[in-house]
């Protein structure tokens, strides 16, 4: 049973190293250069489109849902509603 912990806890531990970002992700481009690295101005850019697509698509969906319910609860023009019709005389 130790031999077991002892093999999780050493697979575990050499995971946790290939879990932090390298300098380049994690921010830590040299203040020489003058602020963050161009590769991370555009992840954040593409970052940004991304969410801007998403929420398009999200808007579009409520939109549409909205869409829906609005015109669900509308009245019916006169001529589109059914008329009540006597039946009898086709018997």
């Amino acid at each position: 049973m130790k031999a077991r912990l002892i093999t999780l806890a050493i697979f575990l531990g050499l995971q946790t190293a290939q879990a932090l970002a390298c300098s380049t992700c994690f921010g830590n481009y040299p203040a020489a250069h003058g602020g963050p690295p161009p590769t991370a101005q555009h992840m954040a850019i593409a970052i940004w489109v991304m969410m801007g697509a998403i929420m398009s698509v999200l808007g579009g969906v409520g939109a549409f849902g909205f869409h829906l319910w609005r015109h669900a609860n509308t009245p019916l023009e006169p001529h589109q509603e059914l008329t009540q019709e006597d039946f009898e005389k086709y018997d």
